[in-house]
């Protein structure tokens, strides 16, 4: 097997760690698990969810960070999004813009990126207090036709989370957070597992956005590298068919690996995996600002 160094941006858990419920002993395993398998830097991806739930998780991130160096930051998924567009994430915790989410969870001293929906209730103040400051924005689970998507990119925002999936997606008479991601010339993550997107789909993402914007991620949860079966995420019970993770009938994460990302990304663009392999490593940075 061919060796390549990754970062996985957006990852909730593997190997039966589940990072809502993880201590710091439990995400240095993680950390180290990943490492084995070429994952050289990632970071740990939180539901949204109450200030001091995230605070918590937040603490013992930190904790493992100080002895995992391969932990670069934290993401932080909603709870800043659309009510319409929240796929599995829960939609009762759902709420504007807050900046004190921020100010609070910065002091845990990782980089923070954030995902929001560019149509949330202060958003376009929030991005550009949290760019301002140091932080994050990407841009996702969003119903918004395009207008609020260029003006959160005017604000700060500096990429998209998991284009396509929990978003808007494209009709040729109406505008739409995915057609701006595409045009946006901006960094977007995708999930190459060929559930979350089909090969045309992740074909069309490519020929649009260019490799050099092209994020593999894996969006996965604490069935990767699990046995099949039930589990718990995002407060929902979830089933592991071997292939895919579905909460009634919701594509619930992934049990992707970035090996295999790395591989369905080249079968389907027909690049080589040297190249393909390098250009997301570099365009994770660029996200990241690193």
């Amino acid at each position: 097997m061919e060796s390549y160094k990754y970062i996985d941006l957006h990852i909730h858990g593997g190997y039966g760690i589940d990072l809502m419920k993880a201590d710091a002993e439990d995400i240095i395993k993680l950390s180290n698990k990943l490492k084995a398998d070429g994952v050289n830097m990632w970071t740990p991806t939180l539901v949204g969810d109450t200030l001091p739930r995230l605070e918590r998780c937040a603490a013992e991130i930190s904790k493992a960070a100080a002895v995992c160096r391969e932990i670069i930051g934290i993401h932080i998924e909603g709870p800043f999004i659309s009510t319409e567009k929240c796929g599995v994430l829960p939609k009762d915790n759902t709420i504007p813009c807050d900046e004190n989410y921020f100010d609070v969870l910065s002091a845990y001293g990782l980089p923070l990126r954030f995902t929001v929906a560019p149509e949330s209730k202060n958003a376009l103040s929030f991005i550009k207090y949290v760019v301002k400051n140091g932080g994050i924005i990407t841009l996702g689970h969003s119903n918004d036709d395009g207008t609020m998507t260029k003006k959160a990119i005017e604000a700060g925002a500096s990429g998209f989370t998991h284009l396509f999936n929990a978003m808007r997606g494209i009709h040729h008479r109406n505008g739409s957070i995915a057609q701006t991601a595409l045009l946006s010339g901006l960094p977007c993550e995708i999930i190459v597992d060929k559930h979350h997107l089909s090969p045309d789909t992740v074909n069309m993402i490519y020929k649009t956005v260019g490799l050099e914007n092209i994020v593999l991620v894996t969006d996965a949860m604490s069935a990767m590298q699990s046995s099949i079966g039930e589990y718990d995420f995002c407060n929902k019970k979830v089933y592991f068919d071997g292939q895919t993770v579905y909460a009634d009938g919701i594509l619930a994460g992934s049990c992707l690996t970035m090996h295999t990302a790395l591989e369905n990304f080249c079968s389907i663009t027909g690049l080589d995996k040297k190249s393909a392999a390098e250009a997301a490593l570099k365009n994770s940075l660029k996200l990241m600002h690193l």
